[in-house]
């Protein structure tokens, strides 16, 4: 059975971010429709797990390829700001900043007044009160 499923899928996209989004997302609107009630609204749910099920099969992998760069130029930065606000609520010992020069993420003990600091990447000085 798994041999066939192996050659089935031979030349086929398969999974990828974009399509575990879709997944994930049609969960949600089925879960959101089931707890608030709305069992006609419920199909909602089935038309991301469609697309993410035509995208799974399809055979025109540059075209996928494609969707997928879209999302992800959308989606990792929502990621990067997420992780990055966890820890900066994570590790409070440490005062977040971004050099005015290049934008470099820098990071600097609290607590120790107004110092000097060289961004790592261009070399800039500057001020800034921790």
């Amino acid at each position: 059975m798994a041999y066939r499923l192996q050659t089935f899928m031979i030349g086929r996209y398969g999974a990828d971010p974009l399509s575990i989004a879709l997944l994930v997302l049609g969960m949600i609107i089925s879960l959101v429709c089931s707890l608030a009630g709305w069992i006609p609204w419920s199909f909602l749910a089935y038309l991301p797990y469609g697309f993410a099920l035509y995208r799974m099969l399809s055979r025109k992998l540059d075209a996928r390829r494609k969707e997928n760069a879209v999302f992800l130029r959308v989606w990792n930065p929502i990621v990067d700001w997420v992780r990055f606000r966890r820890e900066v609520l994570r590790n409070r010992n440490y005062r977040y900043f971004r050099c005015p020069h290049c934008g470099l993420r820098l990071r600097a003990p609290r607590g120790r007044g107004k110092i000097r600091v060289t961004c790592q990447r261009c070399h800039q000085q500057f001020e800034k009160k921790t």
